[in-house]
């Protein structure tokens, strides 16, 4: 009997060991928990970046089309039926070579082929007519395409015309060749607008290229306005701008765990870029996201950004 009794003395003082050791963690789980919910919510999360010097552009885009410094057509003085073509599309010749022989019409002479010699040297870059097809003296017969500068053409509004000038580089890119950037200037600029579309035509030389470019692709071109390598910069997402257009762009910088309203004067604006005149200094730390929620003053805690 009293053996009985030990056991369940030793099992009831198991059982409220058991017990009070889970309250324990449970109490500890809870403490540490409280503490980490204190440290989320000492301030309103907040992802910065270092306002930094760097390059930035101020720029114009616009589309255009290549073409080569010389694009000849070549035309038969005298009506005739194509025999053959000496050059392939995409073949080099020299001035002078004979590219075409045509048949005569004329009864009278029509052992005497018609030889066509291209007018220039360059690149065959079509040939329209078919074997046995007639030709005349207004039906274009091959297209030549020469010389080393490749020439962009771009249609600019008449309302930023006056912001460009002869001389500005220009930054080309093509589709067709990934990854590559050509030098290019803008070597003319016209002095007629077209009425329709209130544009003008200016050309762009590309001097120093490759034979990947070719004459009738499609092309991007990034005219240089300004530019300056030394500029304090920081992202344009960064910016606020109040409803009642009171104050200019401004954003909030954080100094001792707390935001700070810091009015800006801006520079060049890029696309996702700005240059800061003044209101920051180098290595501030400069709010990205949640910039929205803040007042200056507000406590904050700095996250990394996703």
């Amino acid at each position: 009997m009293k053996d009985k009794k030990k056991i369940v003395i030793i099992i009831v003082a198991v059982v409220l060991t058991i017990l009070i050791t889970l309250i324990a963690v449970r109490l500890v789980q809870s403490k540490l928990f409280a503490e980490k919910s204190t440290d989320v919510v000492r301030g309103n999360p907040v992802s910065v970046v270092e306002a930094g010097i760097g390059t930035i552009r101020n720029t114009l885009f616009y589309t255009g089309d290549l073409h080569a410094e010389k694009e000849i057509l070549v035309y038969s003085l005298v009506s005739g039926r194509v025999v053959s073509y000496n050059f392939k599309e995409g073949q080099d010749v020299s001035k002078g070579t004979p590219i075409v022989i045509l048949e005569r019409e004329e009864t009278w002479d029509q052992f005497k082929p018609i030889i066509v010699v291209a007018p220039i040297s360059g690149r065959v870059a079509a040939n329209y007519r078919d074997i046995g097809e007639r030709a005349t003296p207004q039906t274009p017969l091959s297209l030549i395409v020469g010389g080393n500068p490749i020439k962009v053409f771009i249609r600019v509004p008449d309302s930023e015309l006056s912001r460009i000038r002869e001389g500005m580089k220009v930054d080309v890119t093509v589709p067709t060749v990934p990854g590559v950037i050509y030098q290019g200037v803008i070597e003319r600029i016209s002095p007629v607008i077209e009425r329709t579309t209130r544009t003008s035509q200016v050309e762009i030389t590309i001097r120093d290229h490759d034979d990947s470019l070719r004459a009738g692709m499609f092309g991007d071109a990034t005219v240089i306005l300004s530019e300056k390598a030394d500029a304090l910069v920081i992202p344009f997402e960064s910016l606020l701008f109040e409803r009642e257009g009171r104050d200019g762009p401004y954003c909030y910088v954080v100094i001792n765990d707390s935001a700070r309203k810091r009015l800006l004067t801006l520079g060049i604006v890029e696309n996702e870029s700005v240059e800061v005149i003044s209101g920051l200094a180098k290595g501030d730390k400069v709010v990205t996201l949640g910039k929205e929620n803040l007042n200056d003053g507000t406590p904050v805690t700095i996250v990394p950004s996703q």
